[in-house]
């Protein structure tokens, strides 16, 4: 357990322990097997370290996204269960501009959407109408086919390579993958892939997450900035909140060091590091009518072992932290450099 609690309250409770990152597939199994039942309230338990956090935000979106109840507990006194409407206005539907593409954009999906990315499907027939997109399904063989590759920055490059080389066969806009199942194919990541490729100019994004690519694209249209997909990893009521990730645009970095995978513990991670100062942060939802776009500030960096190896702390409002804890779109949000909420949101 990530803490105490009494045995009276998991008698009398539904209390689910999320130990990891990567676990809600679980969740999904729990419910099959009738050992969850989302017409009762759902307790979420939680630490700060090892992805148990940004779990629990999916699951959370999974659990309200069928309109079910359920919170995420960070210590043995936090059970009260806050009002989720109060973030309703954090969130709207976003306006056309955000959504329309004059022409037509073509999105390349490596791999299927990762296990864990219980909440961030979307249909993709109504990604294609609202947002003129094609999205091409593309077998994870087109890449895994190099083989395997060296465990350091080579091996990393080649991945980048091969990737660049698919996106130009199919003649791709933007791109995710799903890296995950790298380690066991290739045995090495695409942190440094992805990080590249939206270098280069090209949104791309972990995990084959086609909400997120798509947040990715549009920052990058009304913005001109490359997005940091990340985990919020811990999250105080008075508005800090961890972001986290291994892969980064560089461009967004004023220093960075190369390590090994978290979860992994191979291949080749980015801890990166950003200038403190104006920043948004976004996220569209999985059917695309849903937009968070919300003006914060960095205030510092860190690094710890515990978690995905880029760690961005900052801060926003109390209000955001409460969205995060109760009504998320879903676990991955993008941040992009400058206060650009207002060109998400005006006409």
């Amino acid at each position: 357990m990530p803490f105490k609690v009494s045995d009276s309250f998991l008698e009398e409770n539904q209390v689910v322990a999320i130990l990891t990152g990567g676990t809600e597939a679980q969740f999904i199994q729990l419910l099959r097997e009738k050992k969850i039942d989302l017409k009762r309230p759902v307790y979420l338990m939680v630490s700060g370290y090892s992805n148990s956090l940004p779990a629990a935000l999916e699951i959370l979106s999974f659990i309200r996204q069928r309109n079910g109840l359920a919170k995420v507990m960070q210590h043995e006194k936090d059970v009260i269960f806050p009002d989720p409407s109060e973030t309703d206005s954090l969130t709207r539907q976003p306006l056309k501009k955000v959504l329309q593409n004059d022409k037509k954009q073509r999105l390349g999906v490596v791999g299927k959407p990762s296990d864990w990315l219980i909440a961030s499907g979307g249909d993709e027939n109504e990604v294609l109408k609202e947002m003129n997109i094609e999205i091409e399904h593309i077998p994870l063989e087109e890449l895994t086919s190099i083989g395997v590759v060296d465990p350091g920055l080579k091996g990393a490059e080649a991945i980048y390579e091969r990737m660049k080389e698919i996106v130009a066969k199919h003649k791709l806009d933007g791109v995710t993958l799903r890296c995950y199942d790298l380690f066991a194919t290739v045995k090495n990541t695409g942190c440094i892939a992805v990080s590249k490729l939206n270098d280069d100019g090209i949104p791309a994004a972990c995990e084959s997450d086609i909400p997120s690519l798509l947040t990715l694209m549009v920052c990058k249209k009304l913005t001109g900035e490359e997005g940091f997909l990340c985990n919020p990893s811990r999250i105080e009521s008075d508005g800090q909140i961890l972001l986290s990730k291994c892969t980064i645009p560089l461009k967004m970095t004023k220093k960075h060091e190369l390590t090994t995978h978290f979860e992994s513990g191979i291949g080749v991670a980015i801890h990166g590091e950003v200038e403190p100062g104006e920043y948004t942060l976004v996220k569209l939802n999985g059917d695309m009518k849903r937009l968070l776009a919300v003006n914060v500030k960095v205030t510092h960096c860190q690094y710890e072992q515990s978690l995905c190896r880029t760690q961005i702390w900052i801060q926003s409002t109390p209000i955001v932290s409460q969205y995060l804890l109760t009504a998320p779109l879903a676990n991955h949000h993008i941040l992009i450099k400058g206060h650009h909420a207002a060109k998400f949101w005006r006409e």
